[in-house]
């Protein structure tokens, strides 16, 4: 041990040393030390027992924690073994005395989740005939609703061509105003020029008669164009309010398919808002009822775990059970070598 103290006494010197001596030479000096400390440790019996002790120690707590590991593993799958002896002789009748009891509570249960089970399909049933009622509901309000569009459709188009006949119209109206300022204006205009041809001393009468009668002509053709159209204005504003009338009496009639179509559809509207309630309604109804059957089911498990276990005490006589019978022998004997195995390492 004295050793070892210089050693260590060595390596705390060993940086002032590095400021006196060579690179070389501290290394060289290391080695010698380390291999003082490994001369030291093989010689000290008791360091090596100690040190051996504590690194056999861990690994025997590792090789136990994982045989514990797997005794827990065994343990489940002997618990779930358990599960199924109980449920193969229940499914079986096998009622024998020492499960009198978990078999009277697995029939009340049973009982029970038969009751909830047929009320689950009840529910079932009527949320699909929910739905097709509501699809001969849908259906039968987009026949009215297809009903009264095709009845619809032909006003419409007769509003579009009375639409465009009252614009064409609109625009004879303009036009003929249009035209019959226009012929009046030139009317004033060969007016004027008649009367400054008369004014006109300079033209001769032959070529002043020649002229005024020419634009008496010119006037006379304007005369008879204004009046042209001046009788057709009225007959144009006449089939204007025609056109005004016969929209008027279509709007109404469009308006009373389109009221209709409004009242349908609010209906359809009414109808798929008391569907989706009462459809949220049977919902919820048959959410309790599969609720109710997974607790039973729950309740039941472990009925089957303890029936398993008392018969697997009992060793009641089936052929049917004889499988697991041999399955839980198996896993019994694997845990015994498991337990021997931990024993061993203590």
């Amino acid at each position: 041990m004295n050793g070892f103290l210089a050693g260590t006494a060595g390596l705390q010197a060993a940086p002032e040393m590095t400021e006196r001596l060579p690179f070389w030479l501290f290394w060289l000096l290391l080695c010698v030390i380390l291999l003082l400390l490994a001369f030291i440790f093989l010689r000290d019996k008791d360091l090596r027992r100690r040190l051996s002790s504590f690194l056999s120690g861990a690994r025997r707590r590792m090789i136990r924690l994982r045989l514990q590991s797997k005794i827990n593993r065994e343990k489940e799958k002997k618990a779930s073994l358990w599960k199924e002896l109980g449920k193969k002789a229940w499914s079986e009748d096998l009622t024998p005395g020492c499960i009198a009891v978990e078999c009277s509570k697995l029939a009340a249960y049973e009982e029970e989740m038969h009751v909830h089970q047929m009320a689950w399909h009840e529910i079932y049933s009527r949320i699909e005939a929910l739905g097709r009622e509501h699809e001969e509901t849908v259906g039968r309000f987009r026949a009215l609703l297809k009903e009264q569009e095709d009845a619809r459709k032909p006003f419409g188009e007769d509003m579009k061509a009375l639409a465009a006949r009252k614009s064409e119209t609109l625009d004879a109206i303009g036009g003929a105003a249009w035209e019959i300022d226009s012929a009046e204006a030139q009317i004033k205009a060969l007016d004027r020029e008649a009367r400054s041809a008369e004014d006109n001393r300079k033209i001769p009468d032959l070529e002043k008669a020649a002229r005024l009668n020419k634009i008496q002509e010119k006037a006379s053709l304007l005369a008879g164009r204004i009046g042209a159209l001046q009788a057709k204005v009225p007959l144009l504003h006449k089939e204007r309010q025609d056109i005004e009338r016969r929209q008027r009496d279509i709007e109404a009639r469009i308006e009373v398919f389109d009221g209709r179509t409004k009242e349908i559809q609010d209906e359809l509207q009414a109808a798929n808002r008391s569907h989706e309630r009462e459809l949220r309604e049977w919902l919820r109804n048959k959410e309790r009822a599969q609720d109710k059957i997974v607790e039973i089911q729950r309740l039941m498990e472990p009925l089957y775990e303890t029936m398993g276990r008392v018969l697997d005490e009992a060793r009641v006589e089936q052929d049917s059970l004889a499988v697991i019978y041999f399955q839980i022998d198996a896993v019994n004997k694997t845990s015994k070598d498991i337990e021997a195995r931990i024993e061993r390492l203590r």
